[in-house]
């Protein structure tokens, strides 16, 4: 599919366009060889380590294009992202020259909040860049545009580094480790999620456990809506008193058991619990940079600051995301 810019280009330009156009996917011949590499440029990355996360994705990249039998290319990893009117620069990939080997340069912070890239839009940078040199180098293409195929080729890269495109859930360091905005994002689809599972399992019974010892579906919304509201109160907390002592929830079995979860209405919940994150991520979008180190002291964690509570909440999201999936299909 011609893009925009496509009746500007000339006659041979146009002609490379189609023929990069024409190629969706570019197949690894082992990609869970490189599954250890993926894991391993995650980690780096919640490390928020520089020299860590170089090595991580060079190995990574190295990986690749061994697979592939093309040359190798040089990595460099600098701080924060360029930006300018139009945006943030997020890689850069420059072919040889006078002698040079090929180049990719990446940015692990982003531009304004100066905090890490999160993992998959930083994978999905590198093999963006590593596209780049496939066109010249593999599929011995002219010159390398921005086409549907160099999309697809780049998600195709991506679905076999992280299979079926779904990474396993996000520990809290993780979570811990990303830009506020990803944190943001994740916060801002999870009622979406939450529907969407619910629409694909329609027909199931919402209280019915795949296990004595599981929670139902019905469980798991009333709980996720329950959790919204104990954690805009320890936000309104730190936002309204200095280092606030907060109290602590006890174990979620015993409210599932006290709140009579099963009797609950899924649906309900769920339209619920889309008002009340609406409110949340309204008040979150409200703060002031020096907001997000307010503080509170908790009788498990110690002093945490409202940065952290918003982790907790992004891996408190994935993990019921999942175990709601889990419920629906009945699996324990």
């Amino acid at each position: 599919m011609p893009f925009a810019y496509y009746d500007r280009l000339s006659p041979r330009q146009k002609k490379i366009y189609q023929a990069s156009d024409r190629i969706a996917r570019v197949q690894l011949p082992a990609p869970e060889a490189l599954w250890p590499a993926v894991a391993e440029l995650r980690g780096a990355l919640a490390s928020a380590s520089r020299p860590a996360t170089q090595r991580a994705a060079a190995g990574l990249m190295a990986g690749v294009h061994h697979q592939l039998g093309v040359p190798p290319v040089d990595l460099v990893l600098l701080a924060a992202r360029p930006s300018r009117s139009w945006g943030e620069l997020h890689g850069l990939y420059e072919p040889p020259e006078r002698g040079r080997k090929p180049r990719i340069t990446l940015w692990m912070r982003t531009a304004q909040r100066r905090q890490v890239v999160a993992f998959r839009t930083f994978l999905r940078t590198l093999l963006h860049e590593v596209c780049h040199h496939l066109d010249y180098e593999l599929l011995d293409l002219a010159d390398s545009f921005h086409t549907e195929g160099f999309y697809k080729r780049e998600s195709s890269l991506f679905a076999q580094l992280v299979p079926e495109g779904k990474p396993r859930a996000a520990t809290f360091e993780e979570w811990a480790a990303q830009p506020a905005d990803e944190r943001m994002r994740r916060l801002a689809r999870t009622p979406d999620q939450l529907a969407a599972a619910l629409t694909a399992a329609r027909g199931r019974e919402l209280d019915r456990r795949p296990a004595p010892a599981s929670w139902a579906p019905v469980e798991i919304l009333a709980h996720v809506l329950d959790s919204e509201e104990l954690f805009v109160l320890r936000l309104q907390a730190m936002l309204t008193m200095t280092e606030p002592a907060l109290y602590e929830a006890g174990p979620a079995d015993r409210w599932a058991v006290e709140r009579q979860y099963l009797r609950w209405d899924g649906a309900a919940a769920l339209a619920a619990f889309r008002i009340r994150r609406g409110e949340t991520l309204a008040l979150l979008m409200g703060l002031a940079a020096a907001d997000w180190e307010r503080g509170a002291r908790h009788p498990v964690r110690g002093r945490m600051t409202l940065d952290t509570l918003v982790s907790i909440m992004a891996w408190h999201d994935d993990n019921h995301h999942e175990q709601l999936t889990r419920a629906l299909e009945g699996k324990p």
